[in-house]
This record gives C-alpha cells, structure tokens and sequence, in this order.
C-alpha cells in the first residue's frame, strides 16, 4: 500500500466479507499469521484510498474508521441469468428444500440438522437438495447432493422450493454478502434464513422470506412453507420484485460508475473528450 500510495494515484478500493478477521477459529500459527497480516494491511490499504467499496453496513463501520468515503453495494446478483423457471413444474409434487454453497460453508447446516430432520419426519415426500455440499446428511430426510457446475448453476437453483441459508452470529458471518439468498430470491425461491448480518436487510420477514433464530423457528417457518405452496408463490415474487429493484447487477453498475466518476472526474472528462 506505501508503494501505492507514492504514486498518487486515486484508489476506489473494493472488498468482500469481513477480511479484517478469519472464519478459522483455532489459534494455529498460521491463524495468528492471517490475522496480523489483515491487522495491518487492510487499514494500510483503506488509508490511502480515495473511496472503499463494502457489502454492508458491518464491513462499512471497519472501513470507515480508516477511509473517508465508503459506499456499500451488495452482491450483484445477475437478474437477466438467475430468472425463475419458466415451468414450476406438476402439481402436488415433493417440495424440495435446497442449498447451495461449499465443503467450507456445509458446516454451517449443522445449525438445522435437527429441523430438517423434524419436518423430513412430517412430511415425508419432503427432499434436501445440496449444491457444493460433501458429506451432509438429515436422517429421515432424502437428501440428494450435486457438484456444483456454473453450466447448472441457475437451474439447480430454480429446482429449489424452499432456499436455506444458516449462519452462526460471530465477527465472520456478520461480513458475510448474503449472496445465497440474492440467488434464491432472484429465481423466485423463497429463504429461510438465521437474522444474521446483511441478511436481516436483503430479507423481510414474513414478505419474501423467513428469518429463522433458533430450532423451533425453523422448524415452523419450514413448516409452513412446505405445506403452502401459494405462500412460496407470493413470497417468491416478491423476493425477484426486490431483486430487480434494489440488487440487480445493471442497478450496481451504475452506482458503481457515480462513484468512479465522483472520485476521479478527471478520468472521465479526458475520457469523454477524447471519444466525443
């Protein structure tokens, strides 16, 4: 950042998730490593920028201790790929609970093993789809797990009925963009999700989705997804109406290019003088 900083150059510094911590909770020396690294480097960096680009208003409380302008966009998410299907598919067919994600992020469905395996015992033709997952399973639950592939991507999501998204509340998740949902939301998929961080923002309870805070809570608001399919309906129409209004890539794009413009105007006037 020093080395940059003597040029003179006008930095809109962008970061994802809370990279100031760590999402490994063991005090190993590489912990201890990674934490002093981001300790210094981080504030070095947002020092010397013009403006610093967050996803929510946790990561932006960190970068405004060290930056004077800092403007939060979050996700994108691609509304013109993630659409909702064009074929919901027969009636009365198993409602399928999906989640999509990694090995690392798996761990967090943990969290619900024990609500996913009380409405797999009430409603039997209920299924659990993984996306990016290895090793989970619910017990009573049938559960399927896929690879996740970007060629596939948008249409295992639109085989989803009902998106899960769990988090524990810690300094980590709390930075977290919340882009499942942005995904489950934007193919009309309505979430169940833990009140935590940006997700309490991208989801309205009880309008396009569901806040979940603790076992009972999820184990009713699944509930009462699965058995009402003109609920998911609502909600997720409502959740693609908010997609496209608040979090679609064209709606960030131009807010980033105001920034970019507001920060170095310079840039952009010779630019447009020399293509005018």
């Amino acid at each position: 950042p020093s080395l940059l900083g003597w040029t003179g150059a006008r930095v809109v510094y962008d970061f994802d998730d809370a990279i100031f911590t760590t999402d490994v909770t063991e005090r190993s020396l590489v912990n201890r490593v990674v934490r002093w690294r981001n300790g210094r480097g981080l504030p070095a960096m947002l020092r010397i920028s013009a403006h610093a680009i967050v996803e929510n208003d946790y990561t932006r409380s960190y970068a405004e201790r060290h930056c004077p302008c800092v403007s939060t966009i979050t996700g994108p998410v691609d509304t013109d790929r993630h659409r909702p299907s064009p074929d919901p598919g027969p009636p009365g067919r198993p409602v399928t609970l999906g989640w999509i994600g990694s090995p690392t992020t798996e761990k967090y469905l943990e969290m619900i093993r024990g609500p996913l395996e009380t409405v797999g015992r009430r409603f039997p033709d209920t299924r659990l789809v993984l996306v990016g997952a290895s090793k989970f399973e619910a017990a009573g639950l049938a559960t399927e797990r896929r690879e996740w592939a970007l060629d596939r991507e948008v249409a295992d999501l639109q085989a989803f009925d009902i998106g899960l998204m769990p988090l524990p509340d810690d300094e980590w998740t709390r930075g977290k963009g919340g882009y499942k949902l942005l995904q489950y939301m934007a193919v009309g998929v309505p979430p169940v999700t833990s009140p935590v961080g940006i997700n309490r923002a991208i989801v309205e309870d009880g309008v396009d989705g569901f806040h979940a805070d603790g076992e009972a809570a999820w184990t009713e608001r699944l509930g009462r997804l699965i058995e009402d399919a003109d609920l998911r309906r609502r909600m997720g129409a409502e959740g693609r109406r908010k997609m496209e209004r608040d979090y679609a890539l064209s709606v960030s794009a131009d807010r980033l290019i105001e920034i970019l413009k507001a920060t170095c105007p310079d840039r952009f006037e010779s630019s447009a003088s020399s293509t005018g």
